[in-house]
């Protein structure tokens, strides 16, 4: 640490690196990058000058050091173009547009561990995944994927079956409110009537906009089918669709979202 430390004086901004040695034969002891001493420590004693993190890795990993950071760059397993990767987005030449399909967490409290029994009970039931930590602080929600530019986002409308080729369309305006062009992929979320008892905020559809310039806006429209707002009855052994009020969520995350809108079926 005290090495890196030395070699950053000078340096306009500090970029400081890790990752898991993880291979598909063998699981990962924790859910720890192989350096997170190292990246805390020097989180720590570099506060005078941009610092930022730079994480490759397979899935979950845990940050601890994430608040002392002014930026962090993630990429999943990339192989040959990790580095040309890296290197396009910390120079601008690439805009990130990419979001978590996974949540990062805060500890390894909040994930379910592997069971080593022949029977493994399913204590999490429906809320299996970010479902489960919705009401939680988390270090990265699920969704989550920051941008070079802004986007805004506006309805387009009340949810319709007008022109809608399944059981109701969503419709939004996205808008590139920001300097440079970028990429957003918005993202739909569901919330069953109460009587389902269901969890709330499941995601059901994404749209990737074509590439915006400043200004620029793209209309966007999301299709639900009837098995988007279907549930499975284990009695009647069949796919059924609640009756009641049914509640969209549209935003650029599971935690960040931009507006809402009823309809009943």
């Amino acid at each position: 640490v005290d090495e890196a430390v030395a070699a950053s004086e000078g340096a306009d901004v500090v970029i400081m690196c890790s990752g898991t040695s993880s291979t598909e034969g063998k699981d990962r002891e924790s859910l720890s990058v192989d350096h997170e001493d190292f990246m805390v420590q020097l989180a720590d004693k570099i506060t005078d000058k941009p610092l930022v993190s730079l994480t490759m890795t397979p899935a979950v990993v845990l940050m601890p050091w994430i608040d002392s950071v002014t930026a962090s760059l993630n990429v999943f397993l990339a192989g040959t173009y990790t580095g040309s990767a890296f290197a396009a987005t910390l120079f601008g030449e690439n805009n990130p547009a990419a979001k978590l399909v996974i949540t990062i967490p805060e500890s390894e409290d909040q994930t379910i561990l592997p069971c080593q029994e022949v029977d493994c009970p399913y204590t999490e039931k429906l809320k299996v995944g970010y479902l489960a930590l919705l009401d939680q602080k988390v270090t990265f929600p699920f969704g989550h994927g920051l941008s070079y530019t802004t986007f805004g986002y506006t309805s387009a409308g009340s949810p319709s079956t007008e022109k809608c080729s399944g059981e109701m369309c969503i419709s939004a305006v996205i808008k590139n409110t920001g300097e440079v062009e970028g990429v957003e992929i918005a993202q739909l979320y569901l919330t069953f009537p109460n009587s389902a008892e269901e969890p709330p905020m499941q995601l059901r559809g994404f749209v990737r906009t074509k590439s915006l310039a400043p200004d620029a806006s793209a209309d966007i429209s999301f299709t639900l089918t009837k098995q988007d707002l279907s549930i499975y009855d284990v009695e009647k052994r069949a796919w059924v669709m609640p009756s009641g009020t049914y509640t969209v969520s549209v935003g650029a995350s599971s935690r960040d979202i931009r507006f809402s809108q009823t309809f009943t079926k």
